[in-house]
């Protein structure tokens, strides 16, 4: 099963494949789910993958923001049971550098940064000459509390979609449940279904190519991203009552403005050992039917030491 890349400037995505449902001999979806997720494992990594505490990762990312390109080095650090930290070094029409994950139950959010309803966050840029970050509506200690929580479930879940095509299991701070869902076809094979739950609201499909055992595709519905622009440091004389009043108007129209709930596959590809693992050396992300993530793995470490201060929930 493999996708086919079509377009010139915008790279789309076919994947023919046809769901079939659980036969009547399946009777157990779950204790299928759990024979298909062992196979997996066993093929990335078996003995090892059971004894992973640790992990990083580091990747050159290609990435579509609407209009505008960037290209970003990730880095990635895992500390089972409860610690991630993701930090991107944007470069092209954006420079700038955002960490996010958690540490235990705090969220760890970009400097300037502001957390929003539904786990997203938003990051202000552009305006008037002289307005600044903090012309956004500030909410209460209340909304805070809520978005910040709403914010470490988008980050578990975020890491949970990853970790499914690259070990067959999510992160174990999600209680999830799996279940067998059926057989994939396509002109190049088939693949088994796995549905993925919670009951959080996390859901995912995870497909595992029947003959190699490995992970094709993990696929989800949620909100497409949104960049909201208004205000940026001040670079020239400070801005009028009214300019200011127009920034916080504009902040607050686009915040409003929901976001469109969208179809999301993430295809793992050219598996190759690394450390002990198999594990896929590139990785791409489509919504609505569009690439908008190109990943190129460089470095993989199972089970290195890692600095606490990576976890650090200040100072981002």
């Amino acid at each position: 099963m493999r996708h086919k890349v079509i377009g010139g400037g915008a790279i789309a995505f076919t994947l023919i494949v046809a769901l079939t449902p659980v036969r009547a001999q399946n009777a157990n979806p779950e204790g299928k789910a759990a024979d298909v997720l062992a196979a997996a494992r066993k093929a990335i990594g078996n003995n090892k993958l059971d004894a992973l505490k640790t992990f990083s990762l580091q990747a050159a990312m290609q990435r579509n923001l609407g209009t505008m390109q960037m290209q970003a080095d990730v880095e990635m650090f895992l500390e089972l049971p409860d610690k991630y930290v993701r930090t991107d070094v944007s470069s092209g029409m954006m420079n700038m550098t955002t960490s996010t994950g958690f540490n235990g139950d705090k969220p760890i959010l970009p400097a300037g940064a502001r957390a929003m309803p539904g786990g997203g966050m938003m990051i202000t840029m552009g305006g008037p000459p002289g307005a600044t970050a903090h012309d956004a509506p500030k909410p209460t200690a209340e909304e805070l509390e809520q978005m910040n929580k709403a914010s470490l479930r988008n980050y578990r879940q975020d890491i949970s979609r990853l970790m499914l095509g690259w070990f067959g299991g999510v992160h174990p701070s999600l209680k999830a449940h799996y279940a067998y869902a059926g057989e994939a076809e396509s002109p190049d094979g088939k693949a088994d279904v796995i549905d993925v739950k919670d009951e959080d609201g996390f859901a995912a499909r995870l497909f595992i190519d029947q003959v190699s055992h490995l992970p094709l595709m993990v696929t989800y519905k949620g909100r497409q991203g949104r960049v909201i622009t208004g205000g940026r440091m001040p670079t020239g004389p400070a801005p009028t009552e009214e300019e200011r009043k127009k920034t916080q108007d504009d902040l607050k129209t686009q915040m409003a403005q929901p976001a469109q709930l969208v179809e999301f596959s993430y295809f793992f590809e050219d598996w190759r050992e690394a450390d002990g693992i198999n594990f896929p050396h590139k990785i791409r992300r489509a919504s609505a039917g569009e690439t908008n993530e190109e990943w190129t793995i460089n470095k993989i470490k199972v089970n290195p030491k890692i600095d606490a201060k990576k976890f650090a929930t200040e100072g981002k």
